[in-house]
């Protein structure tokens, strides 16, 4: 009963994340984390291997860290060399009544709290799911389904009510498709991670399908008219979600999805005994080298190249604001509050800078060095687990993990250059997912495994 409550818990929460304007809103923001803490507890009982407690306590130690260092960030007068300067000033206007410390906030903002939670609790509530085959079996395909649902609607409302995002007006980003989301780069994250798992999938059937000399000869046989259906329905799944991904004009979401892409498929032809698949990996490195040269030269990459100056000058003075305060930061969730001290008078770019368009550095500003650089290290290792287990991994077994790979790969260089990690409708699946995915990469799945899953 816990282990049904858990799985469709997270179920819901994936699938239903995305939809309310990205979940961006305090109130959605708690209530994901209170679902997917109740499917964190139900599952916390599920059997674990070696390898898969190793990666669950090295995730609690993780943030624990990172939630210490916050901690230590409001506490007053810890480290006094460290304490922010605005308590000083605030002291000499208002009176010493303020209590120094090193945040320019007295307490964690609520909506940092939330996006911390709220992917610790979809990581292990998917690394739960993962530790059952049949389960993260299932889960990857409502992700799959549910990820095409939404960018057929984005394809749909880019037609027929190209100036709403649901039932609200767009303000930004008319006439690119932004599915559920308000900002087209997540939108662009979001589906590109789809069409990852798609064409992973696609590519399974077209390897089951390797041994026949050609399309005729595979539908010359009745027995083989579902093979053959599954490979139709599946690539045009993949095009629909590329399809829409080009769509949403995002320059970041289509490179560093056609980057994650190329992983993925880099993973699922890996097999020495088939060298074959090698020259077919090497021409499609070529193709997908070409078109991301073609894409260059068009749209908003060829007029505006990859990053624009705005976003150059904030990496600056983010850099600029860690190397005033290096080991412990500026405070949790409060970048928001610092930018307009950091932006110079010659900063072009008007409104309201909320996020730095780079996680990573985000990260770096607030807390500190040492976390932003624990944080990376966090992420190559659990690209480093996911590409081993799937290069090992055999059959059916091999495209979940290929292409979560690629989905981290897609997120991760995505993060460097934008916020789309620190939306809660993409943060949600994408810690669902990769707790999955590294849940089944580090151990022999547990659950009903002798159940035949639909390839």
């Amino acid at each position: 009963m816990f282990s049904s409550i858990q799985f469709w818990t997270t179920v819901v929460v994936l699938v239903l994340a995305p939809l309310f304007f990205g979940s961006v809103d305090l109130f959605w923001i708690a209530l994901w984390t209170i679902l997917l803490s109740i499917s964190a507890l139900c599952g916390a009982a599920a059997p674990m291997s070696a390898g898969q407690s190793r990666i669950w306590f090295g995730f609690l130690a993780l943030c624990g860290i990172y939630a210490l260092v916050a901690i230590v960030q409001v506490i007053p007068n810890v480290v006094e060399q460290l304490n922010d300067p605005s308590w000083l000033r605030a002291n000499n206007l208002l009176g010493p009544d303020a209590l120094p410390r090193i945040s320019s906030r007295a307490e964690i903002p609520p909506v940092a709290a939330g996006h911390f939670l709220l992917f610790a609790a979809s990581f292990i509530s998917g690394f739960s799911v993962g530790t059952s085959r049949r389960n993260s079996d299932r889960l990857i395909q409502f992700a799959q389904y549910s990820i095409l649902l939404y960018a057929i609607y984005g394809l749909v409302a880019l037609i027929f009510t190209p100036n709403m995002v649901l039932w609200a007006p767009k303000l930004a980003y008319v006439g690119s498709l932004t599915t559920t989301f308000i900002n087209h780069n997540t939108a662009a994250t979001f589906i590109g991670a789809g069409a990852i798992l798609w064409f992973c999938y696609a590519f399974s059937s077209l390897q089951q399908a390797s041994g026949f000399s050609s399309i005729r000869v595979l539908l010359l046989t009745r027995l083989n008219e579902h093979l053959a259906f599954r490979i139709i329905a599946r690539s045009g799944a993949a095009l629909a979600c590329f399809f829409a991904l080009l769509l949403t004009g995002s320059r970041g979401g289509l490179i560093c999805s056609c980057l994650g892409l190329l992983v993925a498929i880099i993973l699922m032809a890996a097999n020495g005994k088939k060298p074959r698949f090698f020259h077919m990996v090497v021409w499609g490195s070529v193709a997908l080298a070409f078109i991301v040269a073609l894409l260059s030269q068009k749209g908003r990459i060829g007029s505006q190249g990859l990053l624009d100056d705005a976003r150059w000058s904030v990496y600056g003075f983010c850099v600029e604001a860690i190397q005033q305060r290096p080991l412990l930061g500026a405070g949790f969730g409060t970048f928001e509050d610092l930018f307009p001290l950091l932006r110079a008078d010659s900063f072009s770019s008007g409104g309201v800078w909320d996020y730095a368009h780079s996680t990573i550095l985000e990260i770096a500003v607030e807390m500190g060095i040492p976390i932003a650089a624990t944080v990376v290290i966090a992420t190559l290792a659990s690209l480093f687990v996911l590409a081993r287990a799937a290069v090992k991994s055999e059959g059916r077994s091999r495209r979940p993990l290929a292409a979560i790979t690629g989905i981290a790969v897609l997120s991760y260089l995505h993060a460097l250059i934008d916020f789309s990690l620190q939306i809660p409708g993409y943060l949600i699946p994408f810690g669902i997912l990769l707790g999955c995915g590294l849940a089944r990469a580090t151990g022999t799945p547990t659950g009903a495994v002798r159940l035949r899953i639909p390839a």
